[in-house]
């Protein structure tokens, strides 16, 4: 019952996601951070079984951060969605982890990116997108609202319109979303105002 969004704006990508850890009928927190640092300019935001969403997305931030290390050099956003994808096709007939993933970063000179990642590997670059039940109720609103040129202020008022709906229209309580934030200056986490 995991529920992730996120969108890139003029000059950030945002991305959140809903903060219940949760098993069939029992909610045990409603303040899981859902959204793993992978470095100084990505983020990856994930749901599904709650052991593979620990397991594959540690796995992946060790095996970039070895990578940066072997290399003097961080993957791009780009290379590390396609590094994300590929370990998840080797995995896919092996020992199938049922996490799905969005990817945000900034890089220099590309600006802001997303990119949507579900457990079967299929990987996409997209403007916006959202995993879970909530995206049914959200995907209209990220249609008729979303822009290019979005500000920070206006992507949280966004987001927040998105939270509204979930929050009003889906049968199973979210109270509480974190939410963060990637741009030049790097990763932060943003304060709801409500």
């Amino acid at each position: 019952m995991d529920f992730l969004i996120g969108f890139t704006g003029k000059d950030y990508a945002i991305i959140a996601a809903d903060a219940n850890a949760a098993r069939s009928i029992m909610v045990y927190s409603q303040q899981l951070d859902k959204i793993r640092e992978l470095d100084s300019h990505k983020l990856l935001a994930v749901g599904g079984d709650a052991a593979d969403c620990i397991q594959e997305p540690e796995y992946i931030q060790k095996n970039m951060t070895l990578y940066a290390m072997r290399n003097g050099v961080q993957l791009t956003t780009h290379a590390a969605a396609n590094y994300i994808r590929g370990e998840k096709s080797y995995n896919l007939r092996r020992a199938m982890s049922q996490v799905d993933m969005l990817l945000v970063g900034y890089d220099e000179g590309v600006g802001p990116s997303l990119y949507f990642l579900d457990y079967l590997a299929s990987m996409q670059k997209l403007d916006y997108a959202s995993h879970g039940y909530g995206g049914f109720f959200c995907n209209s609103l990220l249609d008729t609202h979303w822009r290019a040129d979005l500000t920070e202020e206006q992507g949280l008022e966004l987001l927040e319109r998105c939270f509204k709906e979930v929050q009003t229209r889906f049968m199973i309580s979210m109270p509480n979303f974190t939410i963060k934030v990637v741009d030049k200056n790097g990763v932060r986490t943003v304060e709801r105002k409500s």
